[in-house]
């Protein structure tokens, strides 16, 4: 069965036919198949908690971590769950033994979550923040050299930066970012919650000091589920998120052995929750694999599917700008577009945080409550974009769909919000 409509009929059926669904990259979603082994340890779990914690989610968490190596072709005893992308790089900048002075680079674009971690640091502990400015399209080269330039003018400790960032939805050089850190000396942290099911992800060319991938957003798990990558010199300091009863001293005597499973000690059970989506991750690399067609059928699509998307939206809406470069390396299965406010309000001024954020509180409720579809905005470089996520039950149709609820939510923004504001 090809992709498309007829596929979410199939293998999507929960999700509801009156919604358009264009917004993949916030939640994701997961096939019915993964819903059903989910559900099953859910119930496993309720039927007799005692024997599910004791005897079922050590070697449900062990047989997840492996198939997830597998996955990434890295050792699983590098790897953890954690809940989500956000609890993944708070386990990493809150278990680092920072000192006062210390600085950490980070971009503007950073995820909202990760940079109030930063800032908490910086609060707290008295670090240093170098924040690196991008404003979108740029070169992969570019993004490099901002880095460098950073790298250059302080000696930094800790570089935090996306495999793609949220808003914009444009790809970074990971890879090349992290040799870069490791030419300098500078820990590296990645922050990939968009990257697992979304990008080849190989960790034989790939060796960051930290990384966290969500699985729910691509990989197609239930939330939350995200993976945490620690590089083995890293084993002693790396702690779970809240500190539980797995907790082991940095300084405490550990022979060759436990050192080398320290991780998989110290996250396997961090408390009582509910385990049922970690269980259900061999579903869904099976379900990609075998109902998908691999990996590389499911990118062809979507990231096909995207440059569709982005060529028919500049058509369909003259002044809007697709945010690509000329290698064509921004775009994945999402792609950003800037939006021509100007054409609706000369007087709109998206570098006014009162006006931009009155916008973007009006443009979801809008959206949804009348539509029942949804585009997310942000601001960046000082305009609004708007941000499309691509997978694999959607077509083109839902998009145009889309970009007409969009432009129905500016136009009645201006009629019935805008000057009501204080500008």
């Amino acid at each position: 069965m090809s992709f498309g409509h007829g596929f979410k009929t199939k293998y999507f059926p929960i999700s509801d036919n009156s919604y358009n669904p264009v917004n993949h990259g916030s939640y994701g979603l997961p096939p019915q198949c993964v819903i059903d082994k989910y559900y099953k340890e859910f119930c496993a779990d309720l039927a007799s908690p005692d024997t599910y914690a004791l005897t079922i989610q050590p070697d449900s968490y062990a047989a997840s971590l492996k198939a997830v190596a597998k996955f990434l072709n890295c050792s699983y005893k590098r790897l953890a769950f954690v809940d989500n992308a956000t609890t993944g790089v708070n386990c990493v900048l809150r278990s680092y033994p920072f000192k006062k002075g210390d600085k950490i680079v980070m971009p503007s674009t950073t995820y909202g979550a990760c940079a109030n971690t930063v800032r908490f640091l910086e609060q707290k502990i008295g670090i240093e923040v170098v924040v690196v400015d991008l404003v979108f399209p740029l070169t992969d080269a570019e993004v490099v050299a901002a880095f460098k330039k950073a790298f250059d003018e302080n000696t930094v400790t800790l570089a935090l930066f996306d495999t793609v960032v949220s808003m914009p939805g444009v790809k970074l050089p990971f890879k090349e970012l992290v040799k870069l850190c490791k030419e300098y000396g500078v820990l590296s942290l990645v922050d990939g919650a968009h990257s697992i099911g979304l990008l080849p992800m190989d960790f034989a060319d790939f060796e960051p000091d930290y990384y966290v991938s969500n699985l729910h957003k691509w990989l197609g798990l239930p939330r939350g589920n995200a993976v945490l990558y620690v590089d083995p010199k890293h084993f002693r300091t790396i702690q779970t998120m809240p500190i539980s009863h797995s907790y082991v001293s940095t300084d405490a005597e550990l022979t060759a052995e436990e050192l080398d499973n320290l991780l998989v000690t110290k996250f396997t059970f961090t408390g009582s929750k509910c385990y049922a989506s970690v269980a259900a991750i061999e579903e869904a690399i099976r379900f990609r694999a075998e109902e998908c067609g691999g990996e590389d059928a499911i990118r062809k699509y979507c990231f096909g599917l995207a440059r569709e998307v982005g060529e028919m939206a500049e058509k369909k809406w003259p002044g809007l700008k697709i945010i690509e470069n000329e290698e064509k390396s921004l775009a994945t299965a999402m792609i950003t577009a800037y939006v021509p406010m100007e054409d609706y309000s000369k007087s709109f001024d998206a570098s006014n945080l009162v006006a931009a954020k009155a916008f973007i509180k009006f443009a979801p409720q809008y959206q949804i409550k009348n539509y029942k579809s949804y585009l997310p905005f942000a601001v960046h470089g000082g305009k609004i974009v708007v941000r499309f996520s691509c997978q694999v039950y959607n077509e083109l149709s839902d998009y145009e769909y889309a970009i007409e609820v969009v432009q129905k939510t500016i136009e009645a923004f201006f009629l019935s919000e805008f000057d009501k504001l204080s500008l």
